[in-house]
Order: structure tokens, then sequence, then C-alpha cells
């Protein structure tokens, strides 16, 4: 029993002497003199002790979610214990001391994180209005049961963010989370591949108020899986009121029944180095089973690289990465698309300055318009108006240095909305063993200002006949993957440096085009990191 206490003891001057220094545990750095540790312990702990310590802990997190937290503060789960309820944090910290929510050791050889299990609850962690706010190493469910408080029955996740007072509200950090089983309590009426879908969210960040300005949001190695609609959602308040600085980067999502990673009305965006495996997930029934992995919309000035996106499901969408109506300077690059069935490039109405750029695709957009229900054919490339009102587009798209593989047997579709102004396709592999169509857009027009030249097929036929612009300078041959049909992109580094090596062309800015990228068009890496020495090759892998 002294050696339990002598524990507790040091482990209490150790989070108040240190002020929790180590950012790489996800405790944060915290040096102000008046910070307060209140640990929670829902096995050993009582409500009415004063919580300062692991042998005076609080019982519940109710205790927490009646308190103002102030800069410095620390709040620290025991770990092993579960807690029946939700977690509402109020308050805010300072850039130099944030707010910290973590779990401690209570000593027993126990590793396992707490758990918040908000079943019935609105969301197992709540945060309104709050600034400065670390979270960390906590797992978190919701799934389903008879609604405790208000929007529970139709909406769920494991962490909702809101700003709704006008103001500034930076630096939220959420890290190392593992998030899973996220369902409202009911289905809603939907556009999902059934006619209702659950609402179950992982995590969601949004501006409800006017001039409710939320900066810096970081969210980094968390897990979630299973939830009823989307994965990561993060939403400004107006193409007026954008949500600025975002960062995802190395989280795993998987079995996401809707879209992984969405973020609307925002700028200065990374999503970075994920894995999304099964967007528009069926493996609940509650699931909305519709969904791409990543995409933007209405955002600005958005960087998605290295990331890996397979299986993506859904009568509608369904794409590794698509780009979504009125962005501007979006950027998709070193990215896996594997098996997504909508497709692999999708770029819709009013999107201004985008690209896809050094991106291994293996066997995207096969779906068939009619079967299962689909509403549209899966395409390797499709440019389309929707969602562009009255300007319509999109306009400059920039699609140059990627390897693009499918199968034999397999089905390739194209289709480019008449409206298209401004298009570059370039340096691409386009290894498509199967058939080939091209599905035309509804929108009456001609295709303005086209530069398509000096790509790579496996035959002279590749392009339907219906092709509505041709490539001046194609060539033709066999690349020579190492394993063609694998689903590693090491099986596409190619071998026919005679077909490859050096056969790129340097990318210009379109005609009439004074933007190009902001980031720009040259491209100092492939694929794999290898220096582009020279002239590029054709495709995203450089011949070593």
């Amino acid at each position: 029993m002294e050696k339990i206490s002598l524990y507790y003891l040091l482990i209490t001057i150790m989070f108040c002497a240190t002020g929790c220094s180590d950012r790489k545990e996800g405790i944060g750095t915290n040096a102000s003199e008046n910070r307060t540790v209140f640990f929670i312990d829902s096995n050993r702990g009582n409500d009415s002790n004063d919580g300062l310590s692991p042998q005076s802990a609080w019982k519940t997190l109710g205790k927490v979610s009646r308190k103002v937290l102030l800069p410095g503060d620390t709040v620290l789960l025991c770990k092993g214990c579960t807690f029946y309820e939700t977690l509402r944090l109020h308050g805010g910290g300072t850039e130099e001391h944030p707010i910290i929510v973590s779990a401690y050791d209570s000593g027993n050889g126990i590793t396992n994180p707490p758990v918040i299990d908000a079943k019935g609850y609105f969301a197992a962690v709540q945060i309104e209005n709050g600034t400065n706010i670390e979270i960390s190493n906590l797992e978190l469910t919701a799934n389903g049961g008879t609604p405790l408080e208000s929007k529970a029955d139709i909406a769920r996740y494991g962490v909702f963010i809101s700003a709704t007072n006008p103001g500034k509200y930076p630096n939220l950090r959420l890290k190392k989370l593992k998030i899973h089983h996220i369902f409202a309590t009911e289905n809603v009426e939907s556009n999902g591949q059934n006619s209702t879908s659950n609402m179950g969210m992982g995590i969601g960040v949004t501006m409800k108020g006017t001039n409710a300005i939320i900066e810096n949001v970081h969210i980094e190695d968390c897990t979630i899986e299973m939830t009823g609609h989307t994965g990561i959602q993060i939403s400004g308040k107006s193409p007026a009121s954008l949500m600025d600085g975002v960062t995802i980067i190395n989280n795993r999502l998987i079995h996401i029944g809707g879209p992984g990673i969405v973020t609307l009305r925002c700028q200065n965006v990374l999503v970075c180095e994920n894995v999304i495996d099964h967007c528009g997930s069926s493996a609940d029934p509650r699931m909305h089973a519709r969904g791409s992995g990543i995409w933007p919309g209405i955002s600005n000035d958005v960087l998605i690289e290295k990331n890996e996106i397979m299986h993506a499901r859904g009568k509608n969408d369904a794409c590794g990465v698509h780009i979504d109506a009125n962005c501007k300077n979006v950027v998709v690059q070193y990215n896996l698309s594997l098996d997504n069935e909508g497709g692999f490039v999708e770029i819709l109405g009013n999107n201004h300055n985008c690209a896809y750029r050094y991106n291994v695709s293996i066997n995207d957009g096969f779906r068939i318009k009619g079967v299962n229900k689909a509403q549209n054919d899966g395409k390797i490339i499709w440019t389309t108006g929707i969602g562009g009102g009255d300007t319509r587009g999109p306009f400059n798209s920039y699609i140059y240095n990627n390897t693009i593989f499918v199968k034999e047997g397999g089905r390739s579709c194209f289709s480019f909305t008449g409206t298209t102004e401004g298009i570059l396709i370039a340096n691409n592999i386009f290894h498509l063993l199967g058939e080939t169509l091209y599905i035309p857009e509804e929108a009456v027009g001609t295709i303005q200002n086209v530069v398509f030249t000096n790509n790579l097929y496996p035959h002279a036929a590749v392009l339907p006949e219906d092709f509505p612009i041709n490539d001046n300078n194609p060539y033709i041959g066999d690349p020579e993957f190492i394993n063609p049909g694998g689903d590693d992109p090491q099986d596409y580094v190619p071998v026919n440096s005679m077909l490859v090596k050096d056969k790129g062309v340097r990318i210009e800015k379109l005609p009439g085009d004074e933007i190009g990228l902001t980031i720009g068009l040259e491209v100092d890496l492939d694929y794999f990191g290898h220096p582009i020495k020279n002239l590029a090759d054709i495709g995203a892998i450089e011949i070593q």
C-alpha cells in the first residue's frame, strides 16, 4: 500500500513540477505557474474528493464538464477506466499554456486508454468556443442508445467542436485518439445508398456563428473506424468566413460509412499521409454507404498529398480524391488511389487552378451506371460543371505525370463537360488494358484551351473514337511495370527506359492562365521522393 501511495505522490509531483513538457506523448507544453491538474478515475474516484491527485481523484466527467478551465489546466483520465457519459470542455488556454486533456497511469500496470462511452449522448467530447485545447490518448465511442440530450437522436460525434460566439478560437489539437462505432440513435432520410443513413461522424469541427472564427485545427495520429457517415468533417461558415489553417496528418480511417475527410469552406489546408480504407462502407446496415476518400469544397489553397485511399464505394462520388465545387488552388499529389469505384480524377464546377500530379491510380473507376443503384459511371478523368452555378467551368485544370493502371477485363471511362475552360493532360501513363468509353456530359459547349500531349498508352486504340480532344504527341508501348496488377505502388515502377526515361515535356501555364499553380508547376521529386533530374520521366515514378 505504501508503494502505491508513493507512486501516486511521484506522478503528482511530476505533473505539477514539469508542466507536462513532452508533446510527443500527447500531453503538451504547459509552464503556467497557476496550472491545476485534475485527475478522474471512474473505478476508485469519488466526486466528493478535490480531484487534485490520483489518490483524491474525481469519479465522473461531470465534475470537469461543470468547470470553466483556465490556461494551463490539465485534465487526466485514468487508464483502464470507462466513463459512460460525455465530456464538455469550457474555457480556453493560451498558445503558451494550452488546456490539456489526456490519460494517466494508475500504477496498476493497465495500459489501455481511458474510454468515454457516450452512448445516447450527442458526442463523447464536446467543445464550444474553446481556444488552445489539446486532447490526446483517449478512446471514444458513441453507438446508438436512447437519446440523453438534444440532437443525439439523429446526430452523433466522437469529438464535436463548434464556435458560436463572435471572436477567434485558435489552436485546437486532437492527437492519438481512437474513435470507433459512432452511430446516432436513428437514421434519417439521405442521398446515400439507401433511403436513410446514419449521421454518425468521427470528428466534426464547425463555425456556426457569425464572425465566430476557428483557426489552426490539427488532427494527427488518430484512428477512426466504423462511423455511420463521415470520418472527419471541417466546416467554415461561408465563402466569406473560411476556417483558416487545417492540418490532418497521419490518421487511419477504416470502414467509414460516408466520405473519409471533408474540408468545407476552409483555406490553408494540408491533408497528408492518411490511410483511408473502405469509405462508403456498408459494413453496418445503418451506414451511409457512399463517399469519396477525401474531398474539399468551397476551399482555397489545399494540399492533399502522400495519402493512401482504397476501396471507396457508393452510387455516386466514391473517388479516391475528388475536388468538389467552388475551390481554388487544390493540388492532389503523391497519393495512392486503389480500387475506388467512382474513379481517379473528379473536378467539379467553378474550380480554378487545381491539379492532380504524381499520383498512382490502380484499378479505379469500375462503377457502371444502373448497376447496384449507381447513378453515375466511374471515371478515370471527369470534369463537370456540377455545382458551378452560372459560372460553370472548371477552369485551368492540370493533370500530369500520373501513373494509371486498369487491369484486363476492367473498364475505364472519361468524361469532360463542354464548359471546361483550360485543361492540361500531359506526361501520364494510361496503361488501360480493358474496355474504354467516352461518356459525354449533358452541358452544351466545346472544351476550350486544351493542352493534351505526351501521354503513354499500351496501344493506339486506347482512347475511344468519340474522344473530344486529341493527344498531339502520344507514346505507344509497354512501360514494363515490375508487377502489373499488384496493389503496391512499387509494382508500377517502369523498366522500359527507352520509352519512359526523360520523355516528359516541361509543364507550362495554360495559355491565358496567369496563375498556373500557386505552389508552382515544377516538381522536384517523384512519387517515391526520388529527385527528378533533367527532363521528367513519363508517369509518376522516375526510373533510377
